[in-house]
């Protein structure tokens, strides 16, 4: 089984999950626990049903049956992709609708297929330019031309110094954002957050987002540094799967430009206290008008 898988409120939503819901709820809810036997690649070896439930489903009630029902209604609602290789079969998730949760995954790994179950050569998704661009299916390399023989003193590769460039920026930015996890009250981040910063800036993410989403799992979350870290990944993941990067983005999707600026806690104070003196007040003419009644 896999160490870790996303799992998001928006697979809800998804409408494969919906119609396999209206016809076996089961098999619905079963699906945030199968993908966790997907490799990094999201493919699966079936040896058989019973090996699913013992790998997957292990201390959860599911039955052999309900497994095996599941996997029908994965393969029919065309959720996943069955294949046979070498009387080997297998299952793999479109990597399209696979990466679009799994954002943690680098795209380093995605490129570089080391998965143990070989790629399918028949999948619907081959077509696919985003699938086969970021080499969620295997795609042999061209031999190389023959070239001359490299000279005493090579110069440098300036792809090789942007790479290095890069590198030192994003190290830099890590350790920005490390340090702003003191700012919010924490003892830094995680090695988990790390990572996951980490991948996001090499994905082009902002690191003023990324601070914006620690910030966030720091003031909501009681409890450790994990926990809010974790919080924080899944709210990176959410926007991810938005398609934000930037902060200008989240002000734009997250923020109305007729709000009012927050209100500091002084104002509020304020407020509440001509609040309770108008109360006071109309309470004590309200009496003093049945005074003058009775009188």
């Amino acid at each position: 089984m896999a160490r870790k898988r996303f799992v998001s409120s928006d697979m809800g939503k998804d409408e494969d999950i919906v119609d396999i819901a209206e016809k076996n709820v089961i098999s619905a809810l079963m699906w945030p626990w199968f993908i966790t036997g997907f490799d990094d690649w999201g493919r699966i070896e079936i040896t058989s049903p019973k090996q699913v439930k013992l790998d997957v489903f292990k201390n959860i009630p599911i039955t052999l049956q309900q497994v095996i029902d599941a996997i029908e209604e994965f393969v029919r609602s065309e959720l996943v992709f069955k294949y046979v290789i070498d009387k080997r079969m297998y299952l793999a998730i479109e990597p399209c609708k696979f990466y679009k949760y799994q954002t943690y995954i680098r795209d380093k790994k995605r490129v570089v297929d080391s998965s143990n179950c070989p790629a399918p050569d028949n999948a619907p998704w081959k077509d696919c330019v985003h699938c086969s661009a970021s080499a969620r299916i295997c795609i042999p390399s061209p031999s190389p031309s023959p070239s001359p023989s490299p000279s005493p003193s090579p110069s440098p590769s300036p792809s090789k110094d942007r790479e290095i460039l890069a590198r030192e920026e994003c190290k830099k930015s890590i350790q920005e954002i490390n340090n702003k996890a003191f700012e919010f009250g924490m003892n830094g981040i995680t090695p988990e957050f790390m990572d996951d910063a980490e991948m996001r800036l090499n994905n082009g993410a902002e690191k003023e987002l990324i601070i914006k989403a620690l910030s966030i799992g720091a003031s909501k979350v009681v409890g450790s540094d994990v926990k809010k870290c974790r919080y924080a990944i899944t709210i990176l993941q959410g926007w991810a799967a938005e398609g934000i990067k930037t902060t200008e983005q989240w002000g734009k999707r997250y923020v109305k430009a007729d709000k009012p600026p927050p209100k500091s806690k002084g104002e509020e104070k304020r407020e509440a206290i001509l609040k309770a003196r108008e109360e006071a007040h109309k309470r004590l003419d309200g009496q003093e008008a049945k005074v003058n009644d009775t009188s």
